[in-house]
């Protein structure tokens, strides 16, 4: 009995700590949009006539992620973030050919972000640091595949992926903000072979910008 006592109380106690972390704390979801050229890519054609010219491919679509603000640095609130995005082109900075998916970009980077009061409450600018996985078709001419089931499959490379970011929050409501633009910069690395017969640079730029929208705990 007196060890169940026990600890219940540690257990409060506990909780209690934890409760009044997470007063401090901050968290919150995101959902929106992102584009995001890729650039340096060999482009395969004969002719020099890819559907996405100057070695340049675009992909754009769903970015979503969630974050974690836990303490204060100075005048810096300091947490982690972690994001993903499914990004799709019909073109290829690559190939000449189109169509639904000839150019793909899916990642994950987990980063540490840095948020900052405004001029206004209402107003966050915020900077942020990532790196994590990547997965894309962008360097890789349709056609490139050793096996010779037909259709050819479209091969995919493996990246590490790194990028920096900076935006801004626009608080709606106490749950709710806006991140009207973001944009980030960085490059993503290949790792490991695909079994392509050719395959593009081993390192290609990245560049993005978005725009989304938060759900997070209620600020005071």
């Amino acid at each position: 009995m007196r060890f169940c006592r026990s600890v219940a109380v540690v257990f409060s106690v506990l909780l209690g700590l934890g409760c009044a972390a997470a007063a401090r704390a901050q968290a919150g979801v995101y959902l929106g949009f992102q584009a995001t050229p890729l650039s340096g890519i060999t482009c395969f054609d004969p002719q020099g006539q890819c559907s996405d010219n100057n070695g340049t491919a675009y992909p754009q679509g769903l970015l979503m992620g969630a974050y974690y603000d836990f303490r204060n640095v100075g005048p810096m609130r300091l947490g982690v973030d972690l994001r993903g995005g499914t990004l799709h082109s019909n073109k290829s900075a690559s190939s000449s050919a189109g169509g639904n998916d000839a150019t793909v970009l899916d990642d994950v980077l987990l980063g540490v972000k840095g948020s900052f009061r405004g001029p206004y409450f209402w107003l966050n600018p915020y900077v942020q640091m990532s790196a994590g996985y990547a997965r894309s078709n962008a360097t890789l001419p349709f056609g490139e595949s050793l096996t010779t089931i037909a259709p050819l499959p479209r091969l995919e490379d493996n990246f590490i992926i790194y990028e920096g970011f900076v935006g801004t929050a626009v608080r709606l409501a106490s749950w709710l903000d806006l991140r009207p633009i973001e944009f980030g910069i960085g490059n993503m690395n290949r790792f490991g072979n695909n079994g392509a017969t050719q395959d593009g640079p081993s390192s290609i730029g990245v560049m993005s910008v978005g725009a989304s929208v938060v759900v997070h705990m209620p600020k005071p």
